[in-house]
């Protein structure tokens, strides 16, 4: 049976990808199995700290320079650590919020399993990460969160 993931991936967060790498490689091994990877920068004022340039002075146009320039760095985080083929997975860059993001496009493909790392930092989140609770506590999807 084919199974669609979708693979959410904190571009700012290179603990938790390595943590996820031989998972997503263990379930890549079954060639049925189909991968959708999304980042999700907050806002356009994050662009420094994902280490892209958008250059231009129109906010519609920067939004789009952001996106082209995101999901090809996602692109090459996912080639370069997760070693799948070309054909196992696809990947989606967007500008918002995480939590929503993330549920709007695991409907929009039907995702099977929706992955997700965790790495709580506060007292309210113990065995969670806000964004890991908050998906796990509004889908009816399989939810596999990877933690230390």
């Amino acid at each position: 049976m084919a199974n669609k993931y979708l693979v959410a991936i904190d571009l700012l967060e290179d603990n938790r990808i390595q943590r996820m790498i031989a998972d997503i490689q263990f379930l890549g091994s079954k060639p049925e199995n189909y991968f959708h990877f999304i980042t999700v920068m907050p806002n356009l004022r994050s662009l420094e700290a994902y280490g892209l340039n958008c250059d231009s002075p129109s906010v519609v146009e920067k939004k789009q320079q952001a996106l082209i320039l995101l999901t090809e760095k996602l692109e090459r985080c996912v080639k370069q650590q997760f070693n799948l083929p070309k054909e196992q997975y696809q990947c989606h860059a967007v500008i918002g919020t995480p939590n929503y993001n993330i549920l709007e496009l695991a409907e929009n493909i039907d995702a099977d399993t929706i992955i997700i790392g965790s790495s709580s930092r506060n007292q309210r989140n113990i065995l969670l990460g806000s964004t890991a609770d908050y998906i796990v506590n509004n889908t009816s999807r399989s939810v596999m969160v990877i933690r230390k």
